[in-house]
């Protein structure tokens, strides 16, 4: 008794369309054909015209040319004719069902192919298998399938392989979510498989196309993320607004980066209120709780705050350090070629830097020079500062970042005397910001952010209005910052993550008093385009 396999309607579409392919094939080789042999027809009847015109007794080279024309024409003629005998020789009509030939888009006319109500499957490829009256355990059909489906999904006793047929109702395409279970599959129940498109059944052509658009979707997506945007020209994009990602954009290089969590204090978010951070200052515990509450009433909750936290690294990582290390290899570089080998940052005082900077031959063959004067005025030590930017920005997202300390330096651990890396980061990111904002007409001399929007912990703490939105440094060391938003001070979680959720906050306030704008330059798309941090 013949038994056919669960995968028979799969065999016979892919003969069906095989044949369809051949056919195609072989009409375009003699529509082909038939046109080089027309040509070559017209050529040889001119030439064979200009020989039975010409004068018989007397013949020269070009006549010998004409000649072997002739018979090269004549070749290429015989060649086409008999590809074109032998195509049409080999003629036979090829089975099809009717949901075949609609979406194989055959005509009614067509002599190629003949309309069937059931096909069986071609005995080359599936051979017959004969069972006596004691059942043998038939083959997997995961060894038979040329279909790429998960083992769970094709799962099935040996009762449930037998008496496959195309009408059966059992062969129907189901989207599922998770892999059923082996117990799950019986004789009446439907071969399942995995599929994420919102088509629940192909059943004709519309859906076909449905499916194949959103596969595309998809496949699209996941190309973006697996590429990586390097900006074109150093020296004009870095002092100009970032081309930096989206957040859907960053999700793939999130995920090669080595960033891991701070360990989050068990707090409540929903039960403290403004008198119990006066109160408990005291306690860490409750000074957790009381900063973590800002974000609570702003309906951010721990896993979107995480999410930003985990953004603002890798931009900060990307945007600046990246870029940062770039340019000063490339400065380094130029002041070699220009003969200054004496010169490198890292290995010189700043104010040695800023001296260089004033002197007009450098300013001309190395212009960036005194915009990154700036980003090094974090500490008198250059050499040190130097070597931590380039080790903060390994791994993508800072995984060497201390928040109250750094590295160590000349085979001694840190100390007082170098800069936090918390210092570093803040002065870099206030520094990039003063590259991309616009400064005030009425205050010129004054840095866009550093000026207006940051205040230092030797500053003095200017007048609050309902308008004031400020990041304060409160400590040098143990590092620590807050946010004056209006006329409040809001206290951020101390320790690991105070910079980062300093940065957030700040960031979600300029989108929601400001609409997006710093002064006159937009953090959305339109400009510096940094608002993907936090989700906007």
């Amino acid at each position: 008794m013949s038994v056919c396999t669960p995968n028979r309607n799969v065999l016979n579409n892919s003969f069906a369309l095989e044949r369809s392919l051949s056919v195609n094939k072989t009409r375009r080789t003699v529509r082909k054909s038939f046109i080089w042999g027309s040509v070559n027809l017209l050529i040889l009847a001119v030439l064979l015209y200009d020989i039975a015109n010409s004068c018989p007794l007397y013949t020269d080279i070009y006549d010998y040319i004409k000649y072997a024309f002739v018979l090269i024409v004549s070749i290429n003629l015989l060649y086409y004719a008999a590809k074109i005998m032998i195509s049409n020789f080999n003629h036979e009509q090829i089975p099809i069902t009717l949901e075949q030939k609609k979406l194989l888009g055959i005509s009614d006319s067509d002599p190629n192919f003949k309309v069937v109500d059931k096909l069986h499957a071609p005995t080359a490829q599936t051979p017959s298998h004969s069972f006596s009256n004691s059942p043998s355990p038939p083959s997997s059909p995961l060894s038979s399938t040329p279909m790429n489906m998960t083992a769970n999904s094709w799962r099935s006793t040996p009762n449930d392989s037998l008496n496959y047929s195309l009408s059966s109702p059992s062969w129907t395409y189901h989207k599922v979510v998770s892999g059923p279970s082996p117990s799950s599959f019986s004789s009446n129940s439907p071969i399942q498989y995995r599929d994420t498109s919102g088509i629940e059944f192909i059943q004709d052509e519309k859906d076909l196309d449905t499916y194949l658009k959103e596969f595309e979707a998809n496949t699209s997506v996941k190309n973006l993320n697996n590429q990586t945007q390097q900006p074109s020209n150093l020296l004009s994009s870095f002092w100009s607004h970032p081309v930096t990602k989206t957040a859907k954009d960053m999700s793939s290089f999130l995920k090669r980066c080595t960033y891991q969590l701070a360990t989050q204090s068990p707090t409540n978010l929903n039960s403290s209120s403004p008198k119990n951070i006066i109160e408990n200052k005291s306690s860490p515990t409750a000074f957790q709780t009381s900063a973590l509450a800002h974000w609570s009433r702003l309906n951010i909750d721990i896993v979107s705050l995480t999410q930003w936290n985990e953004n603002l690294r890798k931009w900060i990582s990307q945007t600046i350090l990246e870029r940062l290390i770039k340019e000063f290899d490339n400065i380094n570089e130029s002041f070699e070629k220009h003969g200054l080998t004496d010169i490198k940052i890292g290995q010189v005082g700043l104010d040695r830097l800023r001296k260089t900077a004033q002197v007009a031959h450098v300013t001309h063959f190395i212009p960036s020079l005194p915009t990154l004067i700036p980003f090094l005025e974090v500490t008198s030590n250059q050499e040190y500062l130097e070597k931590r930017i380039r080790e903060l920005a390994k791994g993508g997202c800072m995984s060497d970042f201390k928040w109250s300390g750094g590295s160590g330096y000349n085979g001694k651990d840190w100390d007082d005397s170098l800069p936090t890396d918390s210092a570093i980061i803040m002065h870099l990111f206030a520094s990039y910001l003063d590259t991309q904002l616009m400064p005030l007409p009425s205050m010129p001399d004054t840095k866009p952010f550093s000026g207006l929007y940051y205040i230092k912990s030797k500053d003095k703490v200017p007048t609050l209005t309902p308008n004031s939105l400020f990041i304060q440094q409160v400590t040098e060391k143990p590092p620590h910052f807050r946010v004056i938003v209006g006329e409040t001070i809001y206290e951020m979680v101390k320790g690991y993550n105070n910079l980062f959720h300093s940065i957030l906050f700040f960031l979600y306030h300029v989108n929601k008093q400001e609409h997006g704008m710093l002064g006159r330059v937009n953090l959305g798309r339109a400009g510096v385009n940094m608002l993907w941090i936090i989700g906007q």
